[in-house]
């Protein structure tokens, strides 16, 4: 009996211990998998519904929100256990009381009804005070704007833990909470980080019913100052019509980038394809307008920058009827051709000759050129913010190429095919039209923004993003020549029969960058700026997947000025 005695007083102790372990001890991080006793009790005798996963917004530059909310009707599952006005409910919102019935089968969680509601029809229902009947702004996905340059998010624990340790250590986010993996969401990831969601829930029995007394609540960790909002310096209203512009046209491999010239701030931006928010690392996950590719006969205008600055006049003639290497006849016979002349045909001989005299003189020469013109390293803002001293608003952005080694300054053939954008070459459109920017604004070179501002939740500003010039510009007579010669491209070269009609006067170069004698397809640009006596927009319209006869670039471009001309009549 003793001994019997002495095993029930250690099975006692043992039950009491492994109580003081499950209810004071390890109850947020119980066994190796750090379950959450508390909030796995909590979630055992609850039913809720996440309204908002509390990730901070993004907003367009007239403060409206870039992703979409639509007044919903939510719905709990217990409701089909009980009476309630369910045809009153169906008679405020315009539907039969049999579909809504139907649209409880099979519902074990809460649920959105599968309609949208008018803000009249929200205030009647929730001014009903019915238990588990809520009318709420619900964020949807459908058909957002800027995917690309917003980007995504998605859940990595590991990440999350060692990124934040502080935070993680506080319980303020956990291994659900979303972390920023592309665009603005993942540059602006601290400031947009989670720390608790929006969600309704109610305390259910064990058959799932609510306990009595117990309405369905409204539960917020927010207050008035988080989480922050980032106000973007997009137009929802011009990025709309800029992707149905590329859509239209039939671009599905290519993108556009649109510029206020005059702040040097991100309007708009397109790359195509489009990923799935199923798979949002996978195919077209890249935003391809910040990555570098040949820019073809777009890079031209460096070449020209840097003749008209080493006092090339535009008089002096060439030799227009030569192949590139100018051992031979080209594919086009145009002449002897002026320099001004050469640039708004494309001829290739002209270029290459210049490169070579402009190297000889000075092998650093295209780089400077670059660095004037704004886009001899990434042009995105990029400045110290806080603890972080290279804070990048295009965390994504590639940096340029012009030679992938030194000893090509010194090969013929290889200064020819980089005049021409080909070879290493590679330049993103975002830095082409900060290039276009930089000319059309007069020569002064600035970084790109797309970010003006953090706000508190309230609308009261965090901090603001100042605007960076560089100090190194060209001359303002260089610059007056570069304008004039990307006129002359629409007026009687190689963009007059696509855009010399418009009701805008229209700047720019077009280019073609060959990928290969075993590709069916090549990329075709068109950089420009608009209007020409007063620039206002610099665009560049660009298709990766162009095949012969094709000129899609130029059509998205027309299409945009026109929107943009119509808009602002």
């Amino acid at each position: 009996m003793i001994g019997i005695g002495l095993l029930l007083v250690c099975g006692m102790f043992l039950l009491i211990g492994r109580l003081i372990q499950l209810q004071l001890v390890e109850t947020e991080s119980y066994s190796k998998h750090h379950i959450n006793l508390i909030e796995a009790s909590i979630n055992q005798r609850t039913q809720s519904y996440v309204l908002d996963e509390g990730r901070g917004t993004i907003l367009d530059r007239n403060g409206i929100p870039m992703s979409e909310s639509i007044p919903s009707l939510v719905l709990f599952p217990f409701l089909k256990e009980r009476e309630w006005p369910l045809e009153e409910v169906a008679q405020i919102i315009n539907v039969t009381p049999e579909s809504l019935e139907r649209s409880f089968e099979g519902q074990l969680q809460p649920f959105t009804f599968d309609k949208s509601l008018t803000i009249d029809q929200m205030k009647e229902i929730n001014e009903q005070s019915i238990p588990g009947v809520y009318a709420v702004h619900k964020p949807v996905n459908k058909n957002p704007l800027a995917t690309h340059v917003i980007g995504t998010v998605r859940p990595n624990p590991e990440l999350i833990q060692s990124k934040y340790p502080e935070k993680w250590a506080e319980g303020s986010i956990d291994e659900e909470t979303k972390l920023g993996i592309s665009g603005l969401q993942l540059a602006f990831d601290p400031f947009l980080l989670s720390e608790g969601d929006t969600t309704l829930l109610y305390h259910a029995d064990r058959q799932g019913n609510p306990l009595l007394g117990l309405d369905v609540k409204y539960f917020s960790s927010t207050d008035s100052f988080y989480p922050l909002q980032v106000k973007t310096t997009l137009d929802t209203k011009i990025q709309k019509n800029l992707e149905e512009a590329i859509d239209d046209s039939g671009i599905t491999n290519g993108g556009a980038v649109l510029i206020d010239i005059d702040s040097n701030n991100l309007i708009g931006m397109v790359s195509r394809p489009l990923f799935g928010s199923e798979d949002p690392l996978g195919k077209g996950a890249m935003n391809q307008m910040v990555k570098g590719y040949f820019p073809g006969s777009v890079f031209k205008t460096i070449i020209l920058a840097a003749a008209y600055e080493n006092e090339v006049k535009d008089t002096r003639l060439f030799d227009c009827d030569q192949n590139l290497y100018r051992d031979g006849i080209g594919n086009r016979t145009l002449g002897m051709l002026s320099l001004k002349d050469s640039f708004a045909q494309s001829c290739n001989a002209t270029f290459t000759q210049l490169a070579e005299e402009l190297i000889k003189t000075d092998p650093d020469v295209i780089e400077k050129t670059a660095e004037k013109l704004g886009v001899e390293t990434t042009v995105g803002w990029e400045d110290k913010l806080y603890h972080y001293e290279n804070f990048k608003q295009f965390p994504d952005e590639s940096s340029p190429i012009f030679f992938k080694d030194e000893k090509d300054k010194r090969i013929r053939k290889a200064i020819d095919q980089t005049a021409i954008g080909q070879l290493n070459v590679k330049l993103s459109p975002l830095a082409i039209g900060n290039m276009m920017a930089t000319i059309g604004r007069g020569g002064e070179a600035k970084d790109v923004k797309v970010v003006s501002d953090i706000l508190y939740r309230n609308g009261t500003t965090f901090l603001s993003f100042k605007e960076i010039s560089h100090d190194e510009n060209l001359s303002k007579n260089v610059i007056k020549s570069l304008q004039k010669s990307l006129r002359e491209v629409v007026v009687s070269g190689t963009g007059n029969a696509y855009l010399n009609d418009l009701p805008i006067q229209v700047a720019g170069k077009s280019g073609t960058a060959e990928l290969g004698e075993d590709v069916s397809f090549d990329h075709q640009w068109f950089a420009g700026y608009f209007p020409y006596d007063s620039p206002k927009y610099a665009l560049v319209v660009v298709d990766f997947e162009r095949k012969e006869k094709q000129y899609r670039a130029y059509e998205a471009f027309a299409t945009v000025v026109k929107d943009l001309y119509q808009n602002e009549r």
